[in-house]
């Protein structure tokens, strides 16, 4: 088969398999992850697919893999698979890799040209670039999400970016505005926070300049709004959002958003909002590892004027984990005592490291608090099961398997011995609580969604939510 036919080949059955796929799944979701994909080649056994970004590959391929799959041997009639490669150059016609800001400038492109000299973004810090960002597995897509949403602007709109307090959310949208700024000087961007955008409305309608106020957020090339969970409950300023958005998105320019939240997990959002928010790419920013938190450390210690031993960047990588935030905060802490001191003279001590962060450690031995009872509350209400289902003697499919769960989160995140924690399940022995563990990490291996399950318990039980 010549590589012309091939492709004409594989143009075919992508067009049939498109098809088959409009029928399965909504029509935003379809838009958003499956025109964007291109037809490369065909073999008789397999369909070569490409698409712009590997973060976009590997995200289709998680989440929407099993579709294709049947979508593809639907349309051959017979067993096939696919692959997926990704390149840059790998756009369909009608997505275009260097969309303008506006008319009088320079396609956005990326970084081919000679880097001008940094420039911020209007209210943005800029220390917060892409640079300085450390790339850890809890955060690797929303990274590589905001850098496309920054490089490609409109391949991922909405950019609707979750996690918890301190985990890096406003440093990757701040790195986005800076980075556009940077390399279009004339692009308009607008950063702000949902209290600020509160503020603002407010002063429009006490000043009489809704006009003004609505130009000022609407004729932009990019807005980012950052803590969205703040319009829970206000329902004027719902509505202005929501027709700011709509204004923003059918003008075809970028939005980026974060939250603590997702979407429909935010109470008091209007549905018509939650569904514009979810219309979009949205990924989540977990706790990060001690990998990613001991490289943190690392990275802020270059160039800096007093330099920690390595032992006690590790000690504070490994007893503060809930945040990026509380961690930079115990690191300025020494730094702060160690600038005030001889340290050449009377270097610091472990011990001293200990006493300095004792309040701190307290609160993030506090924070991270979780309990069996709590556990058992929390994956009850995820299974829509009661807690004595967990603790009793029922044996359903369902049953056993939400109680696995809620044992290898209870070993996971409590102190508890097996023992222990074989008790509050209703008096069973350490045997069985050691086989659930084990099952659910080896289940967690092959099975994505029960994956991302864990991980969202996780993140709502460390919130204490």
């Amino acid at each position: 088969m010549t590589t012309e036919s091939a492709h004409g080949g594989a143009s075919e059955l992508w067009r049939k398999a498109s098809s088959i796929l409009q029928n399965k799944v909504c029509r935003d979701a379809f838009q958003q992850y499956f025109q964007p994909i291109v037809p490369l080649a065909v073999t008789e056994t397999e369909l070569k697919l490409g698409v712009s970004s590997e973060f976009f590959a590997e995200w289709v391929a998680e989440n929407y893999g099993y579709l294709l799959k049947e979508a593809v041997e639907e349309a051959a009639g017979k067993p096939f698979s696919f692959v997926i490669e990704s390149d840059p150059g790998y756009l369909p016609p009608r997505l275009s890799p260097e969309p303008e800001f506006s008319a009088d400038t320079a396609p956005l492109r990326r970084e081919t040209s000679v880097p001008k000299a940094p420039v911020s973004a209007p209210n943005c810090n800029s220390r917060y670039t892409f640079e300085n960002f450390v790339v850890g597995e809890e955060n690797r897509y929303a990274f590589s999400a905001a850098h496309t949403a920054a490089t490609a602007p409109g391949t991922y709109n909405p950019l609707y970016v979750y996690g918890g307090t301190g985990m890096g959310k406003t440093h990757l949208m701040q790195a986005v505005a800076n980075h556009v700024k940077s390399n279009h000087p004339d692009a308009v961007v607008r950063y702000t926070t949902c209290e600020g955008f509160l503020n603002e409305y407010v002063d429009s309608l006490k000043n009489h300049t809704s006009a003004e106020f609505r130009d000022h957020f609407r004729n932009v090339d990019l807005l980012l709004v950052d803590d969205v969970h703040n319009l829970s409950g206000k329902e004027g300023l719902q509505e202005e959002f929501f027709n700011t958005f709509n204004a923003i998105y059918n003008a075809g320019k970028q939005i980026m958003m974060t939250s603590d939240k997702q979407p429909s997990e935010i109470k008091g959002l209007e549905a018509r909002l939650v569904s514009r928010f979810q219309s979009g790419l949205t990924v989540q920013i977990t706790t990060p590892s001690y990998e990613t938190r001991l490289a943190f450390l690392q990275m802020k210690q270059k160039g800096a004027l007093v330099q920690l031993p390595e032992e006690f960047l590790v000690y504070m990588a490994r007893r503060i984990s809930s945040s990026i935030r509380a961690l930079d905060g115990a690191r300025m802490r020494l730094i702060a005592y160690a600038s005030l001191v001889d340290t050449t003279v009377q270097p610091l001590t472990m011990p001293q490291v200990e006493s300095l962060l004792n309040d701190l450690l307290n609160e993030e031995a506090e924070r991270t608090k979780v309990s069996v009872d709590r556990i058992l509350e929390v994956v009850a209400a995820h299974r829509n099961l009661k807690v004595h289902d967990l603790t009793g003697s029922k044996r359903t499919r369902e049953i056993a398997e939400s109680r696995m769960l809620a044992m290898y989160l209870s070993r996971n995140l409590t102190d508890q011995s097996l023992k222990d924690i074989g008790q509050a399940f209703g008096g069973r022995n350490h045997a069985t609580v050691i086989h659930a563990v084990k099952q659910v990490e080896s289940d967690c291996q092959t099975n994505e969604e029960l994956k991302r399950t864990v991980i969202a318990l996780k993140r709502k039980l460390h919130a204490g939510e």
